[in-house]
C-alpha cells in the first residue's frame, strides 16, 4: 500500500494532521477549564465561605463551563471539516444560554454579615455587553456552515495558509 501523496500545491493550504489538532486541543483544555470552571467556582465558594449568599449555582457554573470547554475543544479539532460551522453555532448557543442565565441573576442584593446593611450590586449592562461576542460568533458560525455546504474547501486557504 502506498502512502497518500500530498495535496497539489495549487490548492494553497496545509491542514495540520488530526493528531496535531488533538494534541493542541488537549493542551487548550487546561486553561479553558481554569477560566470557565475553576475561577468562577472558586469565587462563588469564597463568597459562600464568608457567609455571603452566592448569586449563581456552582453546579450550573461547573456544567456550563464543562460544556463550553468540551465544545470549544471539539470545534478546534474539527476546524478543517464541515463540522466546524455547526460546532461554532452550538458553542455560541451554549454561551448565550449561560450568559442569559447570569443576566437573570445580575441584580443582586444581600445583607452584609454581622450588620443590618444591605448591599445592592447590579451588573446588568456588563452582562448585556458580554452577549455581543457570542451573538457575533453565532452569526459567523451560521455563515461558515452555509459557506461550507456550498463550497467545502473555500475557507481552508485562509485558515491554513501555506
Amino acid at each position: 500500500m502506498s502512502t497518500p501523496s500530498p495535496p497539489p500545491a495549487h490548492l494553497g493550504y496545509r491542514v495540520p494532521s488530526l493528531g496535531w489538532r488533538i494534541t493542541v486541543a488537549s493542551l487548550r483544555i487546561i486553561p479553558l477549564m481554569l477560566l470557565f470552571i475553576g475561577l468562577p467556582a472558586a469565587a462563588l465558594s469564597f463568597l459562600a465561605s464568608h457567609s455571603i449568599p452566592i448569586p449563581l449555582s456552582i453546579l450550573v457554573v461547573t456544567v456550563a463551563g464543562a460544556l463550553i470547554t468540551a465544545v470549544s475543544t471539539a470545534r478546534y479539532v474539527a476546524k478543517p471539516t464541515r463540522l466546524y460551522g455547526p460546532l461554532s453555532v452550538l458553542s455560541s448557543v451554549i454561551v448565550v444560554a449561560y450568559v442569559l442565565y447570569i443576566l437573570g441573576n445580575s441584580t443582586y442584593a444581600f445583607t452584609l454579615p454581622n450588620t443590618n446593611a444591605t448591599l445592592h450590586v447590579q451588573y446588568t449592562e456588563l452582562i448585556e455587553l458580554l452577549l455581543i461576542v457570542p451573538a457575533l460568533t453565532l452569526a459567523a458560525g451560521i455563515v461558515t456552515t452555509v459557506e461550507d455546504a456550498r463550497t467545502p474547501t473555500e475557507r481552508l486557504p485562509y485558515d491554513y495558509p501555506p
